[in-house]
């Protein structure tokens, strides 16, 4: 069975007894509105919390949209922008989204953001960021600046792909008025090494902001898209059941 019918399979599994359905549509999103990006909503009138779903340094894929899509089941609908597409970056230049392009990349999020509250079926300004490797550096940055109420960070790239490995940005950013956070990582992660998740979740701590790490042993980076191991598929479950709980806290009315 193919990784991508796996993660296909996963995602009907985890939101499978909800009986909404997702509507999908394409918009330009961003300061200058340029950014493709993709809005998935529940089957109902709403109002909703909205959620940023923020893709890998591999750009966007299948597998963000399907997460995206098991969100809208769980009663969030979820934007997902193709923020490096929008500015020419390929996986080989990863380490421009977090130095010359980070601060532009930035601004286009927040406009994202502003985008999805302004959506009639978003309740009020409960919005969320979650992000995978590349996309969980920017969601911990927007929760670390308050744009968000709550941010999810699976496998992120927390040293910018070697860029900031003191992680200066977040030691800047975060404060006891921060969002909450939950750092999701796994102990074999031999892209994004387990020690910066640890390195954020310390920063976080001394700035007094709430906060919530979980390492999964064995588990590799792009855990919940790599189902072959089994620490991968049993921190899979586990994240997803961890993340919409967190959301459900911070997130609700």
């Amino acid at each position: 069975m193919s990784r991508l019918l796996l993660l296909l399979l996963t995602a009907l599994t985890l939101a499978a007894s909800l009986p909404a359905r997702a509507g999908q549509s394409e918009i330009m999103v961003g300061t200058s509105g340029r950014m493709h990006a993709t809005l998935i909503t529940p089957d109902g009138p709403g109002p909703y919390p909205g959620v940023l779903v923020l893709h890998t340094s591999g750009g966007l894929r299948e597998a963000d949209l399907a997460y995206a899509r098991a969100l809208a089941k769980a009663g969030y609908v979820a934007l997902v922008p193709a923020f490096l597409n929008a500015y020419a970056i390929s996986y080989s230049r990863r380490q421009e989204s977090f130095t010359t392009s980070a601060e532009p990349i930035y601004a286009d999020l927040v406009s994202a953001l502003d985008t999805l509250r302004q959506n009639a079926l978003v309740r009020g300004g409960k919005l969320g960021a979650v992000g995978f490797s590349n996309g969980g550096y920017f969601a911990m940055w927007l929760a670390a600046t308050g744009k968000v109420s709550a941010g999810v960070s699976y496998y992120g790239a927390l040293s910018g792909a070697g860029s900031d490995v003191p992680q200066q940005r977040f030691q800047q950013a975060f404060a006891k008025a921060s969002a909450p956070v939950l750092i999701l990582h796994g102990t074999a992660d031999r892209i994004v090494p387990v020690g910066a998740a640890k390195h954020l979740a310390g920063i976080v701590a001394a700035a007094g902001s709430v906060h919530e790490l979980r390492l999964y042993e064995g588990a590799t980076h792009e855990f919940e898209r790599d189902l072959a191991l089994d620490a991968n598929q049993q921190a899979a479950t586990d994240a997803w059941t961890r993340t919409t709980a967190f959301f459900g806290t911070y997130l609700s009315k």
